[in-house]
């Protein structure tokens, strides 16, 4: 094995020590990996075809062993592609199924409406307030990037603004709500303008509800909207 292999080698190890130690989940480390490994054998590949060729044109190669080479080389390039290809399906499928959990709620149902108790784990806060009505609903905003940056993995850009009650059938009933955080200049220049600027696909109001009872539900995003999921 010549000197190039063996500092592509080296590379690849250390590479693969800073991805673990970055927090990233594991099929987008497997992803990286699987793409690095398939870049490192392609280069490799690339150079057992070259040495091939220039020893031939040079006479310090047989023929015979020319041809083990390049035989050696489409096996090496063959794997290669196939490692970048898989690479680039695994970090498709990833961000297209990826979901980021943000909070919990729990809505208990009493004779003064519905308290929810909301855990806003990304920033860390409790809250703790009623609503009126049969149903309680989370709502917020999100931006949805470029399909380029989704796929490099650029993160959901979202916030929760509040809760509201709601009732299965309004008829002019009052509904009470909740302001988690305000909306915000920001959002609403980018409500309105979104579409217009670069590498943002869209930006939007995002809302779920479901009914007041004994689960708690985990709050996830996606980067189309919220989930709510029962805990367990």
């Amino acid at each position: 094995m010549g000197r190039a292999e063996h500092i592509l080698i080296e590379c690849f190890f250390l590479l693969t020590l800073v991805i673990f130690s970055c927090k990233v989940s594991a099929m987008d480390k497997f992803a990286v990996i699987t793409g690095i490994t398939g870049i490192i054998l392609l280069f490799i590949s690339v150079y057992i075809l070259i040495t091939a060729i220039v020893r031939t044109a040079k006479r310090k190669m047989k023929i015979k062993r020319a041809v083990s080479l390049f035989v050696l080389f489409l096996i090496i390039f063959a794997f290669s592609i196939s490692f970048i290809y898989l690479s680039l399906f695994i970090q498709t499928f990833s961000r297209y199924t990826h979901e980021e959990r943000i909070g919990t709620v729990y809505a208990e149902e009493t004779d003064k409406g519905i308290n929810v108790y909301f855990v806003d784990e990304k920033r860390n806060r409790e809250y703790t307030f009623t609503l009126t009505g049969d149903q309680w609903m989370v709502e917020g905003c999100i931006l949805r990037w470029s399909v380029l940056l989704r796929w490099l993995g650029a993160d959901t850009y979202y916030k929760v603004t509040r809760f509201r009650g709601r009732w299965e059938i309004a008829e002019g009933k009052g509904i009470t709500e909740y302001e988690i955080q305000p909306q915000g200049r920001l959002w609403k220049f980018l409500l309105k303008n979104g579409e217009s600027l670069p590498f943002i696909e869209t930006a939007y109001g995002i809302g779920a509800y479901q009914y007041p009872g004994k689960e708690t539900f985990y709050l996830f995003i996606n980067d189309t909207g919220f989930i709510l999921r029962k805990k367990g």
